[in-house]
């Protein structure tokens, strides 16, 4: 095995094909050496995760040692912006081990902690803000998806996710243009934008938010492509090579196989077909140059990423890790170490939502059929049409009420318990169906 940029033998790394922070479904080989595996990291990998660390946040995602993200947003608090904060959830905000840091419009530094702290910090010059709503603004900066180290770091994941699923464990001439740009040796493009509304209809059809997508094909112009579908987002069109295969002929349909990595770390295959509606079109689909993005596509895009925001994953491995976190939290509350209000984290979406699913799940659990796996039961028992969860402030804000009564009336630790122990029974049940 030689490494696929330089064909060097020596000091063969493992490489995170995809790119390990956006992803829960591991993908490595060792077919690049450690030059090239470090040059693609620091110069364009870390600034690539780092712009996204608010939205890997919001997909649950971690980093390598299990820890929550952290990232930087605006806040308002009581009438006061507060800019520059790092979170990592609700309750780093509320009940904060140390201080919350920030800066004034006009740059001046700005602390927030408990008063007993602040007031030994500030030798008595704080002064008390009501935090009953805290509002976190971030901004969606296209940059952060369709800037200089997001258009790289997908020509990096294209490439060698190519290299492994063909079996390629050489560098070939045939590549060369794609290495080229991948090294920083040419500024020819090899990476668009696809703006077709036929394929972004498909793709929601057949994964979820947070899922990454990858397929393959040789398209009209005689070149060969590689497509990954970002967290069900926006669509990268990678030039990879000089097709092999004679494409000129104008197919109409071509079958390709769509490769998805999930958030829960699973994977799987599907068969994705692609259909030409016009006659003499020179490509499958409508693609833009990153540069040339209106502020109308732009628009469509952000969209499509605020869906993180309100949308919780389901599987039953990512309600399994929010069922441990909260059955850690309700052994605190029922011995009288946190409240109701850190219970639910600070009305935390993930926390809450975790509930409200375990909620409906056991008060449906006549309708659960132990034969199905989690996600076949899913439409039926939660009256869903796909494998995410959403829910409007107004819905979120009666269920916490809801919640909230329950603790006056001693009800809620047996309410959520409830849930839990049934999840536990589908877990188990699901562990033992036939693959």
């Amino acid at each position: 095995m030689k490494c696929i940029y330089c064909n060097s033998e020596d000091e063969l790394t493992s490489s995170d094909i995809i790119t390990y922070a956006i992803t829960g479904a591991k993908l490595t080989k060792s077919f690049v050496c450690k030059t090239h595996n470090a040059f693609t990291n620091d110069n364009y990998e870390k600034k690539f995760v780092a712009d996204l660390d608010f939205f890997r946040n919001q997909l649950g995602l971690t980093t390598r040692d299990g820890k929550t993200i952290q990232y930087r947003a605006d806040i308002s608090v009581d009438g006061t912006e507060i800019h520059n904060v790092k979170l990592s959830n609700r309750e780093s905000l509320y009940a904060p081990k140390d201080v919350v840091a920030g800066t004034d419009n006009d740059g001046n530094k700005i602390l927030m902690a408990p008063m007993e702290k602040l007031k030994k910090i500030s030798k008595g010059k704080a002064t008390s803000v009501n935090m009953s709503d805290v509002v976190v603004h971030k901004t969606v900066g296209s940059n952060d998806f369709i800037g200089f180290h997001a258009i790289h770091s997908m020509a990096k994941m294209a490439y060698e996710w190519y290299c492994y699923i063909n079996s390629i464990e050489e560098y070939k001439e045939e590549y060369q243009e794609i290495v080229d740009y991948i090294l920083g040796k040419t500024e020819q493009e090899v990476v668009d934008i696809i703006i077709d509304n036929y394929y972004y209809w498909a793709i929601d059809q057949l994964s979820e938010i947070g899922t990454n997508s990858f397929f393959q094909y040789d398209d009209l112009d005689g070149y060969r492509y590689v497509v990954i579908d970002f967290w069900k987002t926006i669509a990268y069109r990678i030039r990879i090579c000089k097709s092999p295969n004679d494409c000129l002929k104008k197919v109409r349909a071509l079958p390709v196989t769509l490769y998805l990595y999930h958030i829960d770390g699973s994977k799987t295959q599907q068969v994705f077909g692609v259909v030409l509606l016009e006659k003499n079109k020179q490509a499958y689909f409508k693609t833009i140059c990153p540069q040339n993005m209106t502020a109308d596509i732009w628009g469509i895009f952000t969209s499509r990423i605020g869906k993180i925001m309100s949308t919780m994953v389901l599987s039953i491995h990512i309600l399994k890790r929010e069922v441990k976190n909260l059955s850690d939290k309700l052994d605190k509350y029922n011995a009288g170490k946190i409240d109701v209000t850190a219970l639910l984290g600070f009305e935390e979406n993930n926390i809450v939502t975790t509930i409200d699913i375990l909620s409906q799940l056991y008060l449906n659990k006549d309708k659960y059929d132990m034969t199905k796996t989690f996600n076949q039961n899913l439409p039926i028992v939660l009256s869903l049409h796909s494998d995410t969860i959403g829910r409007t402030q107004e819905d979120k804000k009666k269920f916490i009420q809801l919640l909230v009564d329950k603790d006056k009336d001693n009800e809620l630790s047996e309410y959520i318990w409830n849930g839990i122990n049934f999840f536990d029974e589908i877990y188990k049940n699901e562990m033992n169906l036939p693959k």
